[in-house]
């Protein structure tokens, strides 16, 4: 996982792996605030945007979820929200695998959670290995919007 803020991007960014470089410049060239919700095209083969606009909930509420072949660049644009985040275990079973359709699964407990506040401009990077809580309540349930760029594991495999 990666946590970060887009005000120190200029002085991480040479410490991030390419395709997550590749995915914030994309974000920041892009008018965010006028895409509508849903999934657009990110201009790069392996790569897509979703922009998703939900309602944060206490993270009792959220199943644990992780991907298989998409790590996750999520940037908080409006709200407050709360990821809760551990590493996958290879003990660990999904109790809802849907990898082969979505690429997701969902788990029930989780040992090892840590929570990551977001304010507008904060981002993370989930990587495969990362089990998160997204769009977790903060203090109370709020509307939130952000932007999560999906990056294909491919992508990663070439260091340039």
């Amino acid at each position: 996982m990666i946590y970060s803020n887009l005000a120190n991007y200029e002085y991480e960014k040479a410490t991030f792996p390419a395709p997550v470089r590749r995915a914030i410049d994309r974000l920041l060239d892009m008018d965010l605030d006028a895409l509508p919700a849903g999934r657009h095209e990110f201009g790069e083969p392996g790569m897509y945007l979703l922009i998703n606009e939900v309602t944060t909930q206490p993270k009792e509420h959220v199943k644990p979820e992780s991907h298989l072949v998409h790590t996750d660049l999520q940037l908080l644009l409006t709200g407050r929200e709360r990821m809760v985040v551990a590493k996958l275990s290879a003990s660990l079973e999904p109790e809802d695998d849907r990898f082969a359709a979505q690429d997701i699964a969902f788990y029930g407990a989780v040992s090892g959670e840590i929570d990551v506040d977001l304010v507008p401009g904060a981002f993370v990077v989930l990587y495969p290995t990362d089990i998160h809580r997204p769009n977790c309540s903060v203090e109370e349930d709020i509307p939130i919007r952000k932007a999560v760029a999906k990056i294909h594991q491919d992508l990663f495999a070439d260091r340039g």
